[in-house]
């Protein structure tokens, strides 16, 4: 009777913490100051190592108890950092991310400098995650009869953390890539070569968008040749239409 009564004090006393440890912080995120919805903004709780991302709808949901630090990041927005309250979780807490303000280039130093700034801006931001290697095998006590090498334990590997935590590595690298990519073909030095704005900007940012790879190895004078021989065929290609709200 003892025993059994133990057992269910025991139990009792797990409960609560259990209710405690199953809450979450919730809501969506969009661009603060404007109606715009954010999609795939990465979502970090960097107490619990739980990762996530918004949805088509700019909602989110990620495990989180009161104390914990989270993390809300995306491409072109600075990144938004919170301890966890319990007014928080008790009901949706909408996020509001700031855009970076890019300014029109003029005569610049260094054309990626604001760039490398949020580079390690972002690296700081999530070196808890970026400077984790993931268990990719588990070496256990070997039993007779087992082959030569290691005994494999795929548990670690194929967890729901370090699955969360590889998809999480995965978007900030392309993210990183994105960013940079943005930094040296930015809308407002197209528009100053170009003269193109509106519509037919959009569409040349688009349709002309370099790799990350040609990026890295452009020099500024590379980037220039670039939008200069991709305005002539942009030219030739959109005869009627081009140049509707360029700038006299």
């Amino acid at each position: 009777m003892l025993k059994g009564n133990y057992c269910s004090l025991l139990f009792l006393l797990a409960f609560p913490s259990i209710g405690f440890a199953q809450q979450q912080l919730y809501g969506t995120i969009t661009k603060k100051g404007a109606p715009d919805i954010l999609i795939g903004v990465n979502i970090a709780n960097r107490s619990q190592n739980k990762y996530n991302a918004s949805d088509w709808g700019g909602n989110y949901k990620i495990p989180a108890v009161p104390g914990d630090t989270l993390i809300f990041s995306s491409v072109g927005y600075l990144t938004d950092t919170l301890i966890a309250v319990s007014w928080m979780l008790s009901e949706r807490y909408d996020v509001f991310l700031t855009p970076r303000i890019v300014a029109l280039p003029s005569v610049k130093i260094d054309e990626t400098g604001n760039y490398r700034m949020d580079s390690i801006q972002r690296r700081d931001d999530y070196r808890f995650v970026l400077d984790k290697a993931h268990p990719i095998v588990l070496m256990n006590e070997k039993r007779p009869g087992d082959a030569p090498g290691f005994s494999f334990s795929p548990f670690g590997y194929f967890s729901s953390t370090e699955k969360q935590k590889r998809k999480l590595k995965k978007r900030l690298r392309q993210e990183e890539e994105d960013y940079y990519i943005d930094s040296k073909f930015s809308p407002a030095r197209v528009a100053q070569f170009t003269r193109l704005t509106g519509d037919s900007l959009q569409l040349f940012m688009t349709r002309y968008r370099p790799s990350y790879k040609y990026c890295r190895g452009a020099s500024s004078q590379d980037i220039f040749l670039y939008i200069n021989e991709k305005t002539i065929l942009f030219r030739g290609s959109e005869p009627n239409a081009l140049f509707l709200e360029q700038s006299p």
